[in-house]
């Protein structure tokens, strides 16, 4: 039985807890938090030791979740790893490009297990649609166009909308385009008030010639969470909060030329165009069951720790994710 640990004892450290005491190879150990009532609540609610010390706090556990504000995340885990214990950290990995670095090579130097709490990965439409996409790019450069939105949480406001949902899609966008970046272009407004951007609009060119737009915004009148992928041979249409999926596919007849305007007379497109898109670009819906992410997510970390091998989102990978944030972050800054 893996002793697990949680820091951070708000809504997104409950849910963690939930799913944890439902595991049959995880025994929820404690919980920590500074403030003392909502670790107390949570360590009621599952009758667990609650703790204000972080040295006595590792003592107990095998593996350690931290789903504490992102301003903290660098100086917890750190203190986690060090005590080479396993550890989960919720996105983003850490608030700036160095320091998640940091623990992916202090992770590493202990032979412990840095997951990152990247839970698009386990969403079914995402799984869905990744094979499509590598196989309808054929090695080929394409385009990304993500959405993010929602309305103002007040959670997460130690950090803007690219840390805090923008995020996501980096991570996705990177785990299916290998290349490095010749070319960023970002604007971003803050319309609330504080140190952060509530609004990013980004365009990202890789040497590969792919081009990835992001757009999110935390002051939105509607939930948004989508992605197109757009190929030489078709397109992938991700809605991720609905878990549906579009392809649409050309036929060969199109790629290969068939119905370039110069080769048709007056006459032919008279008769193909009607019904041209109908019957040369196959539409593919599909529909995904439901599955709670967070408890695959949790799952995968218990599997990891179990084997000894990376997560399905290694410390590397989430890493990688905020370097290109910072990045992104920098050419906001600077427009």
């Amino acid at each position: 039985m893996i002793k697990i640990g949680i820091i951070g004892a708000g809504r997104l450290g409950s849910f963690h807890a939930d799913k944890i005491v439902a595991h049959a190879d995880l025994e929820l150990a404690g919980v920590m938090d500074t403030v003392q009532s909502a670790r107390e609540k949570l360590s009621a609610k599952h009758n667990v030791k609650s703790f204000d010390s972080l040295d006595s706090f590792l003592n107990i556990v095998d593996a350690v979740v931290i789903a504490a504000p992102t301003s903290l995340h660098y100086e917890i885990g750190y203190s986690v790893l060090q005590s080479k214990k396993h550890l989960l950290m919720e996105k983003p990995l850490c608030d700036n490009a160095t320091d998640s670095e940091k623990l992916v090579e202090l992770a590493d130097k202990n032979n412990v297990i840095l997951q990152a709490g990247h839970i698009e990965e386990f969403n079914p439409v995402w799984q869905a649609a990744k094979n499509n996409i590598i196989e309808l790019a054929d090695n080929k450069h394409f385009i990304i166009d993500a959405v993010r939105t929602s309305g103002y949480t007040f959670r997460s406001t130690d950090v803007g909308t690219l840390l805090d949902m923008m995020i996501h899609d980096i991570d996705l966008v990177l785990s299916i385009v290998q290349h490095d970046i010749s070319f960023i272009n970002a604007v971003g407004f803050n319309i609330i008030g504080g140190q952060h951007e509530d609004i990013a609009d980004v365009r990202v060119q890789f040497e590969n010639g792919t081009v990835a737009k992001f757009f999110s915004s935390r002051v939105a009148a509607a939930a948004v969470r989508t992605m197109q992928v757009i190929t030489v041979n078709g397109n992938v249409n991700i809605d991720f909060a609905q878990r549906t999926l579009s392809l649409q596919k050309i036929n060969d007849s199109v790629k290969f030329g068939n119905f370039a305007p110069e080769k048709l007379t007056q006459e032919n497109i008279a008769e193909i165009q009607p019904n041209f898109m109908k019957d040369f670009f196959t539409t593919t819906k599909i529909e995904n069951e439901s599955v709670d992410a967070l408890a695959m997510e949790i799952d995968d970390f218990a599997r990891s720790i179990k084997t000894n091998s990376p997560p399905q989102v290694t410390g590397k990978r989430a890493s990688n994710a905020v370097k290109l944030a910072e990045k992104i972050l920098t050419a906001i800054k600077y427009r």
